[in-house]
């Protein structure tokens, strides 16, 4: 199924956790002007859901991220939570960006206390979060290294712990991958659609990578570019549990995946060519 421009996003009946309806978001130039990164945007994401926005630039992914984050207000339309409007950052999101903004000077251990130390919580419970969190992302034995002492993929580990930590309604990922290697990038592709199944937490990830977003996705929303707009809304429907057995990496070898990816960049191709044939910037 194809949901196609404009439309409504969603993935069956009941309430969405987040929803965007109607959302537009204009920049300032330098020269006075106005830019028009988003227009129009009706997106929902149901509780629990992992969602992989695509498209090529200029299609306002980070951008839409940032608005569900409350990193920044729309200039149209309504960004909300669970029906209650976003109008600011807060611990019931969590952001993983590509370089993990880890804290150098922390300890792993410590990186991932932080944004439990801003939270009401007791020690003991501080405690027993950081324990379980290090255990669930693989990090217990490196709980006392420092960041530089870890690999780029140890670091995104800590990020992506250190933001589950806080336990938040919605994980928000950035092209959380983009700057490893195609090994340690499948590791961590396996690593994340573990830790969702593990937690439940509902994922919204950006990425650039339509294998990857086909591999991790229930939904691959695709975004037109100029202004960033809805364009498809294509369900991933892969053998996700076989036999009660995770979705591996041999998936990306059946017809299916094969034929869901060519149709995915196929759709980012599509509004690629037509956004480069009216001239427009990247």
């Amino acid at each position: 199924m194809t949901v196609t421009e404009g439309s409504v996003a969603t993935s069956g009946p009941g309430p969405s956790l987040v929803r965007l309806d109607g959302v537009g978001k204009d920049f300032r130039t330098i020269a006075g002007g106005s830019l028009r990164a988003l227009d129009g945007v009706d997106l929902a994401v149901r509780r629990g859901e992992f969602v992989c926005l695509v498209g090529a630039s200029g299609s306002g992914k980070s951008t839409l991220l940032s608005l569900i984050a409350g990193l920044s207000a729309p200039s149209r339309g309504t960004v909300l939570l669970d029906g209650a409007p976003v109008t600011g950052p807060g611990p019931d999101r969590g952001l993983v960006l590509q370089s993990g903004a880890v804290y150098p000077w922390r300890t792993v251990e410590r990186n991932v206390a932080f944004g439990l130390e801003l939270l009401p919580v007791s020690r003991a419970e501080r405690a027993r979060r950081v324990a379980w969190y290090l255990a669930e992302t693989g990090l217990t034995g490196l709980r006392h290294a420092l960041p530089k002492q870890l690999s780029g993929g140890q670091r995104q580990r800590v990020a992506i712990a250190r933001a589950l930590a806080c336990e938040p309604r919605v994980l928000l990922l950035d092209e959380p991958f983009g700057a490893l290697d195609v090994q340690t990038k499948e590791d961590m592709q396996l690593f994340v659609r573990r830790v969702w199944a593990d937690t439940g937490t509902t994922v919204v990830m950006v990425t650039h990578d339509v294998e990857e977003a086909v591999f991790l996705g229930q939904r691959v929303v695709v975004l037109a570019s100029d202004p960033g707009r809805l364009a498809a809304d294509l369900p991933v429907q892969l053998p996700p549990d076989r036999d009660g057995t995770p979705r591996d990496l041999a998936v990306k070898r059946l017809p299916e995946f094969l034929t869901l990816r060519a149709e995915v960049e196929d759709q980012v191709r599509a509004y690629h060519q037509r956004h480069a044939a009216t001239g427009s910037g990247g």
